[in-house]
């Protein structure tokens, strides 16, 4: 029997065509310290294999636990409770900062490629699921890295939920 005291928090990291297996890797680093889910859309800019992506992420990733989807249309066919879930999407041209925004306790972010962001059919499968864009702000470069912008967006959910309980150190 479930406590109905616990709150169940869920994050999910989503990256559209990833292209560079590096930032894969260290994004599965960084979903793996926050507790997150890592869903991998494709197409992908590289050979999506257990060897590439150990080696990329310092041997922090388990291909097992991430959820790989050939396409848009797969993902939004096959991702579960898409209408439960409120939907992230990073992208330079967000209507808010994405520390204004307030992330509910079922959040799944989307980042796109680290050459074109999110390609515009990616969208057009997304059925009733609620969209929010949001944006890092910058001053005199054009991008971030696609690590660091999840890594940025992944800990602003975490420091908002508040971590009491969120972090399980390891022993």
């Amino acid at each position: 029997m479930q406590n109905p005291f616990v709150i169940n928090r869920k994050l999910r990291i989503i990256l559209v065509a990833p292209r560079i297996a590096a930032n894969v890797g260290n994004i599965a680093r960084t979903a793996e310290a926050l507790g997150a889910e890592l869903h991998l859309v494709g197409p992908f800019g590289f050979f999506l294999d257990e060897k590439t992506l150990r080696r990329t992420s310092v041997g922090h990733f388990d291909l097992q636990n991430c959820f790989i989807y050939r396409d848009a249309e797969d993902f939004w066919t096959r991702f579960e409770k898409a209408e439960m879930t409120c939907f992230y999407w990073a992208t330079k041209r967000g209507e808010s900062i994405y520390t204004q925004l307030e992330y509910s306790l079922d959040s799944s972010l989307i980042f796109g490629n680290e050459e074109e962001g999110v390609d515009s059919n990616f969208w057009d499968f997304k059925g009733l699921a609620k969209i929010v864009s949001c944006r890092i702000p910058m001053q005199t470069v054009r991008c971030l890295n696609l690590a660091t912008s999840v890594g940025i967006i992944g800990y602003e959910v975490f420091r908002q939920w508040g971590n009491e309980g969120a972090f399980k150190e390891k022993q």
